[in-house]
């Protein structure tokens, strides 16, 4: 057993473990250590009262089922079985608040340049998978709230849905908090009977005139599915149009986390049209295709590549443009594995030198377990106090463009900490994944690999500010000061 799997599964069940004792202290507090009769049956401030409880129930880690027996022992099946509901339908939004937060500059850009098809399926979609997901207890609810907020499910909806997909759930629980003499094995018969004529017979005709009409769940999963399909088979059989000259120098473009080379299509098109010869690899990872190998692995693979392909066409040496995790692969290759024998040249874009929190929403999941890359990006890793203090060659020249409406690598996080040789180029008005799509990005990089004085490089960042009405930046702004600094340094 792997010592990343022995620390992802003893991360896991602690945190279960922990998570379901706050919940169970939390209640019994609440309910007098006894768990019976926690609120008056009649008195409407009860009821109000446990509503709100129900409803901040995730801020203590509480099972939904959990909070469906008190209340079915207080008040009774039925309006047990409304209260919990609607206070899950609350809860719902108090977690998918801060997964939109989260979902609005980092997920919901990759998906939508990433898979198109999956992000329309997810807007168009939501109600019916937000259903199912409540009215199948293996999901976990409350994950799920935050994941909606993530993919930007509407908020209406997960509300309305959610209070309809938890009714059988929680009034399985109910009843048995209601204490009748109906056996468990009964409970559930009759519960998964009810749902069954009130809502999944209801559900499924309305899906099956849905997708007579070509919008139904069931078409837009497929188109999904083939997207898939189709990202897996093509990007693993790249067909190189190309015609590489031995006399220039070309540009090896790397991509990120959990992307794949489609992302790289503007760039390399931008970056051809400039004149010069553009290539990329397809660094595998899940479904073989979006990029979640380990960083020193991918390292030593794009190391034999691109020693196969200067072989073979004849180049002396090659230059990369690298973006978010892409450039930590870089790096590594360059100072660890020597591959500023042949590159003395880098251009980073939005990379997390310093790491990032969000691999702790990867590594506090089932995902921990399989991606060895979240493990190396976190704050203050081992993985990244090697990278810094590796040596930097003399011949290696490296520039980062950064800004601080990234909220991967923020502001100067994006900047490779070495003293000398590295070159902070300021672009605060772009997010993490906009670096590989602006045109003003490419001017940047064609300007860097032209060899331009520092000055002219951030001759970009002058004209933003020039750009600029009095209003919104002043003349002692913080892009004023970042530009000054940088010109000071040169």
């Amino acid at each position: 057993m792997s010592r990343q799997f022995r620390i992802a599964l003893f991360i896991e069940v602690m945190l279960i473990l922990g998570l379901l004792s706050i919940g169970l202290v939390f209640w019994h507090v609440v309910c007098d250590e006894t768990m019976n009769t926690c609120f008056k049956r009649d008195n409407f401030g009860s009821m109000m009262g446990f509503l709100l409880l129900s409803a901040l129930r995730p801020l203590v880690f509480s099972p939904l089922g959990q909070a469906a027996y008190i209340a079915g022992d207080s008040f009774g099946v039925i309006v047990g079985t409304l209260l919990t509901a609607l206070g899950a339908a609350l809860s719902s939004l108090i977690l998918y608040f801060p997964g939109h937060l989260i979902g609005k500059k980092v997920v919901r850009p990759w998906l939508s340049s990433n898979l198109p098809s999956t992000w329309r399926m997810i807007r168009t979609q939501d109600y019916k998978l937000i259903f199912v997901t409540r009215w199948i207890p293996l999901f976990p609810f409350d994950i799920f709230s935050i994941l909606f907020g993530v993919a930007d499910f509407h908020a209406r909806r997960v509300f309305i849905f959610s209070f309809l997909g938890c009714l059988p759930e929680v009034y399985f629980f109910a009843s048995i908090g209601d204490g009748t003499n109906n056996s468990i094995v009964l409970k559930g018969l009759t519960t998964v009977s009810l749902a069954a004529c009130f809502m999944m017979i209801p559900l499924f005709l309305y899906e099956f005139v849905s997708r007579k009409k070509g919008t139904g769940l069931w078409a837009a999963s497929k188109k999904a599915y083939y997207e898939l399909l189709y990202e897996a088979r093509v990007n693993n059989d790249i067909v190189r149009t190309a015609v590489y000259s031995a006399e220039k120098i070309p540009v090896v473009l790397l991509y990120g986390f959990f992307s794949s080379r489609k992302t790289l299509a503007v760039m390399e098109n931008l970056l051809t049209r400039d004149g010069f010869d553009v290539m990329s690899f397809n660094l595998g990872g899940s479904l073989g295709v979006f990029f979640t190998r380990g960083i020193p692995d991918t390292a030593e693979f794009i190391d034999r590549k691109i020693q196969r392909q200067m072989k073979r066409y004849g180049f002396k040496k090659v230059h990369v443009v690298a973006h978010s995790k892409g450039g930590l692969v870089a790096l590594w290759w360059l100072l660890r594995l020597g591959g500023s024998q042949y590159c003395d040249k880098i251009v980073t874009m939005g990379t997390p030198f310093k790491g990032s929190w969000l691999t702790y929403l990867a590594i506090f999941t089932p995902l921990g377990f399989f991606w060895k890359d979240v493990w190396q990006m976190r704050p203050g890793c081992a993985f990244l106090k090697e990278l810094h203090a590796s040596p930097v060659a003399a011949n290696l020249k490296i520039h980062c463009l950064y800004s601080r409406e990234d909220k991967i690598a923020t502001d100067r996080e994006g900047v490779f900490n070495y003293s000398g040789q590295v070159t902070g180029v300021p672009m605060h008005h772009l997010s993490h994944f906009q670096f590989l799509a602006r045109r003003d990005v490419a001017t940047t990089v064609v300007k860097i690999l032209h060899d331009e004085e520092p000055a002219a490089i951030l001759e970009a960042a002058v004209e933003r500010r020039s750009s600029k009405s009095s209003r919104e930046l002043g003349p002692d702004s913080d892009i004023d000061s970042e530009i000054d600094s940088q010109k000071s340094a040169v």
